[in-house]
């Protein structure tokens, strides 16, 4: 039975290592519709090999409005949004089987699971990570943000929490975390919400970010992957603060 009123919508870029395990759990779903920006490598060739996904290939405008935008090409008006790292679970969707397409008003959060280099992580706040991904894309909507964008709710949104999960592959090679930290630093500092800080100040918020991951949410007790966890939440905070500051500076 072919799950035709919900549509995941899934954007992408170089996403061969991942793309095919996303896709595989998707293909009870009548269409699939991937918004590709810009891959190089086999991405799209792999997609293209599902024969329920829609590809449709475009520019990045921030996290935020690129899956608004990639929303208006499903063909359906309800959305479940994925990332192309993002597995959704057998349990996740044998429940939308039976989701009541008809209330427009309600939204799906759903558990997502973090992984990193193969093991399951619930320190650094990977755990209890609960996220809104399905919804009706005539109600509801992606904030604009260009990184940590979420679902827009209002006083009549309906939040229902769906019993599956999804898994999320956020990690399976070190040199992800470097490559996050310098996409996401990059998008902040030519974002319209950046703030700039004294250096000493970026400093401290660089510390702190460790500290933080590490000591307080425990990522001393999941061993060497919270520890890199841990480095790369503060290299994150350091490089996004630090691109502004040096840009401001170059300014004067």
């Amino acid at each position: 039975m072919l799950l035709e009123n919900i549509t995941p919508v899934i954007i992408s870029k170089n996403s061969e290592n991942t793309i095919k395990q996303c896709l595989e759990s998707l293909k009870g779903f009548k269409n699939v519709l991937v918004y590709d920006n810009g891959s190089t490598d086999a991405t799209i060739s792999i997609c293209r090999s599902f024969d329920n996904v829609i590809v449709i290939e475009g520019d990045f405008f921030g996290f935020g409005p690129t899956k608004n935008y990639a929303a208006e090409k499903a063909p359906t008006d309800w959305v479940f949004s994925l990332d192309s790292d993002e597995e959704l679970h057998q349990s996740a969707f044998d429940e939308l089987l039976s989701w009541d397409i008809k209330d427009t008003q309600t939204v799906g959060r759903i558990l997502r699971e973090n992984w990193f280099c193969g093991k399951k992580i619930t320190t650094n706040g990977w755990g209890n990570d609960s996220i809104i991904r399905l919804y009706n894309k005539k109600i509801h909507r992606f904030t604009d943000s260009q990184v940590h964008e979420k679902i827009e709710t209002n006083s009549q949104t309906k939040i229902i929490k769906l019993k599956g999960k999804i898994i999320h592959y956020a990690i399976f090679d070190i040199k992800q975390t470097l490559d996050k930290a310098q996409l996401y630093s990059e998008i902040y500092a030519s974002s319209n919400k950046k703030v700039k800080y004294s250096f000493f100040f970026i400093i401290v918020k660089t510390f702190f970010a460790f500290f933080r991951s590490y000591i307080l949410k425990l990522g001393i007790t999941s061993g060497w992957r919270g520890f890199v966890i841990s480095f790369g939440d503060a290299i994150g905070v350091f490089f996004k603060y630090a691109k502004v500051y040096q840009r401001s500076e170059a300014k004067k």
